[in-house]
């Protein structure tokens, strides 16, 4: 079996999640994750959890000397580094097939059933959003050529070196994968469909649903009316995590299953009274629809300022 090791630098403090996050990848025993933090080290966590204590100093050091360049590391600017990590950290994925990243807004399913034993020995680059890198899950392969394959993104340098968030990682990366398509030979890259959550087209964003996906026994479920209708590799929460205010999950308690709503974590379900009215809550306070109110003030905002400039040259 091909060993695959998720590198995760993470700085700040733990999200109040971190209980539920552990408990999923302990039912993914075949994959490693190495988290790279000056968060406190949990009493108890996964055999397959390695922790590496730093700091922001030590670890922007350990970057610049690896990259040899100097990178104005901030917790959020350690995305645009994630396609180097290969390179900085070396030492850690010397007995590994595949190396890569994720994020920590997710609650892992049965990643294996996902990422099979054909996927990994015939691809070289794997991500979970269709046709583009996947910022919170791609592999790759632990070889010299794509270790060091961040060097052929163009101004990948210039991009590291400036203090704002670049897209590196997800964006430019895959542009400039798209465009070496016609090279030979290019990296095979697995992206043909999205591996987790999608609503509308989308990876991750979602309506704000109540008791719609179960993580049971390691699987990842998509429920309707209670029953599931679909699996995926991970739930991605990232338009959630401004609503979540609760995790009832404790790793310690070895759970069996725990629900994840927009509002929480939580090991029973909602009242179907309450379910009733959330659905028409999002009716007129939803996702989407707070979405449509965002578009139509920027809108309304260029609009304005096309019309004051005009008759400005009046």
């Amino acid at each position: 079996m091909k060993r695959i090791l998720l590198i995760v630098p993470y700085l700040g403090t733990w999200p109040f999640w971190f209980d539920a996050y552990l408990a999923s990848i302990a039912k993914n025993p075949t994959i490693d994750w190495l988290f790279i933090t000056d968060c406190e080290i949990p009493a108890e966590y996964p055999s397959n959890v390695q922790f590496i204590p730093t700091t922001l100093n030590k670890l922007n050091k350990k970057i610049n000397v690896g990259l040899n360049i100097n990178v104005p590391l901030t917790p959020r600017k350690l995305c645009d580094i994630r396609p180097a990590y290969g390179k900085i950290f070396k030492k850690y994925i010397e007995e590994y097939d595949f190396w890569g990243f994720c994020d920590v807004d997710i609650v892992w399913g049965d990643i294996r059933k996902f990422i099979t034993k054909e996927v990994l020995s015939n691809y070289d680059i794997i991500s979970s959003r269709k046709k583009a890198i996947s910022g919170h899950f791609t592999i790759f392969r632990n070889i010299e050529r794509l270790n060091n394959y961040y060097k052929t993104i163009p101004n990948y340098d210039y991009l590291i070196k400036q203090k704002k968030y670049m897209w590196a990682e997800e964006q430019v990366l895959t542009k400039h994968l798209h465009s070496q398509m016609d090279n030979a030979p290019p990296p095979k890259v697995f992206w043909p469909t999205i591996l987790c959550n999608q609503e509308n087209g989308r990876d991750s964003h979602q309506e704000y649903y109540l008791d719609k996906w179960l993580w049971k026994d390691g699987k990842m479920l998509e429920l309707k009316n209670g029953k599931p209708i679909n699996e995926v590799m991970y739930l991605h929460f990232i338009n959630w995590k401004r609503t979540i205010k609760y995790c009832e999950v404790n790793y310690t308690d070895n759970p069996e299953q725990f629900y994840i709503s927009y509002k929480g974590m939580h090991y029973n379900t909602h009242s179907y009274f309450s379910k009733v009215f959330n659905d028409f809550k999002n009716l007129y306070d939803g996702y989407y629809v707070l979405l449509k109110r965002i578009k139509l003030k920027k809108k309304i905002k260029s609009l304005k300022k096309r019309v004051i400039n005009r008759l400005a040259r009046i």
